[in-house]
């Protein structure tokens, strides 16, 4: 089904790309690939170049420097594993630290907010209907028989159902 798929896009949307390069591929990327690859047009596979890390050397035989992605225009693979390069996620970032110095000059020009005084009020609950009253009272008295009759533990001495 996937071939017959295949051949009919093939034939009906001729592709203008010579070649996708794919870089700095996840593991779990990489194994899918293996798998799938096979299942494949060799015409489709020939256009598929999955390089390792950020794959600068084999970029760089077909275009040039400037035309590299920001991962791989630096020294190192690009993996994050691997890499000397810049953390973009470190706090010693230029970035982050530029945020930072922006949110301290803005706290400081700005007045501190005082809190909203926020007021509170009694709710006056109404009492507890007979009929809700008589219905705690059973459920206390079979709790009690139970007790009584050995069929619960002590976990339920002083047990007494309120209304609050």
């Amino acid at each position: 089904m996937l071939t017959i798929i295949s051949t009919i896009d093939d034939l009906n949307y001729p592709e203008k790309t010579n070649t996708y390069y794919i870089v700095n591929a996840p593991y779990i990327f990489s194994a899918c690939w293996k798998v799938v690859k096979p299942l494949l047009q060799e015409r489709t596979r020939k256009k598929i170049q999955v390089l390792p890390g950020c794959g600068r050397d084999e970029l760089l035989k077909i275009m040039d420097i400037a035309s590299l992605p920001h991962f791989c225009r630096k020294d190192g693979s690009g993996s994050s594993r691997n890499s000397e390069n810049e953390n973009c996620f470190s706090l010693d970032h230029p970035f982050h630290q530029q945020l930072y110095n922006y949110i301290k000059q803005q706290s400081l020009t700005t007045e501190p907010a005082q809190p909203i005084k926020q007021g509170s009020f009694h709710v006056d609950l109404p009492e507890p209907a007979a009929e809700e009253t008589e219905i705690a009272k059973s459920l206390e008295s079979e709790l009690q028989k139970f007790e009584k009759g050995n069929m619960l533990s002590k976990s339920t001495d002083g047990i007494k159902i309120d209304d609050d």
